[in-house]
């Protein structure tokens, strides 16, 4: 190979370098701007507080009762009680008519004349014009003496309904505040029972070595790792625990709080 071609072969080398070097370089920026970005949604039990990673206590029940269906329909009825209430004040109406009536047409007429005794018959033709006009008022006595009960059983549809919507945002907040404190129980519970699960281990690798030299029996053996065994389920249960009430949450409030629990 000359000079010339082992000079250009470098230089193509050299390019290809800095071209592998400057893409990889992008690369590890971009997967570490992703990661930070996962990485600040990341959530422990073990060493996080859930209570700083969501909203206040007090905006999730606003939320919830905002976007609570229960409430809200019973606020659409009370509306609709109010129209009603408006229709009967207005009912007396009902009982006054305006009646106008036009006739405009041809007749004809076959008439008998029974004044002579022969039978004479004879053909006739009118042409009318008809207008009339009526007016008349009828009131039912029960209309006149009944009418102020009716609007008022109106307005005590409507007060009932603003009591149901009361009862349905108490329980609503109701929800939100049991989740909320479930979740924060069942965190510290994670807390706990991992604690007892490393103690459990360190105790069965004791165990084991007891077992071996002959030191314990096979019953204490089995009573210790029954023990480990049901302090682990315990723990998964904490987390499937503090993950619903965590989920329940965010059906209740309607907010995606976009946490990734590390120890589902």
């Amino acid at each position: 190979m000359s000079k010339h071609s082992a000079h250009n072969h470098f230089l193509i080398l050299c390019f290809r370098f800095v071209i592998f070097a400057f893409v990889f370089a992008i690369g590890n920026k971009s997967f570490a701007q992703i990661y930070a970005n996962d990485e600040s949604k990341l959530f422990n039990p073990l060493t996080d507080d859930i209570t700083k990673r969501l909203p206040a206590l007090r905006i999730l029940i606003d939320s919830a009762v905002a976007n609570s269906p229960t409430v809200r329909y019973e606020e659409l009825k009370a509306d609709y009680y109010y129209y009603e209430q408006k229709s009967q004040e207005r009912y007396w109406l009902e009982h006054f008519s305006f009646n106008v009536d036009a006739n405009f047409g041809k007749w004809n007429f076959h008439d008998r004349d029974i004044v002579n005794r022969g039978p004479d018959w004879y053909y006739t033709e009118s042409v009318r014009d008809n207008f009339a006009v009526g007016f008349y008022i009828r009131f039912p006595f029960a209309s006149l003496v009944d009418r102020r009960n009716r609007i008022n059983k109106q307005k005590k549809w409507i007060e009932l309904s603003y009591v149901q919507r009361d009862i349905n945002r108490k329980y609503v907040e109701k929800e939100v505040v049991e989740a909320y404190n479930m979740m924060i129980q069942w965190q510290n519970y994670i807390r706990i029972y991992n604690d007892y699960q490393k103690f459990t281990m360190i105790q069965m690798q004791m165990a084991q070595n007891q077992f071996l030299n002959g030191e314990i029996g096979p019953a204490e053996y089995t009573r210790l790792k029954e023990i480990q065994t049901r302090g682990a389920i315990e723990y998964q249960q904490a987390i499937a625990e503090f993950s619903k009430n965590y989920q329940l949450l965010e059906i209740i409030t309607e907010i995606n709080f976009n946490l990734i629990n590390v120890l589902r």
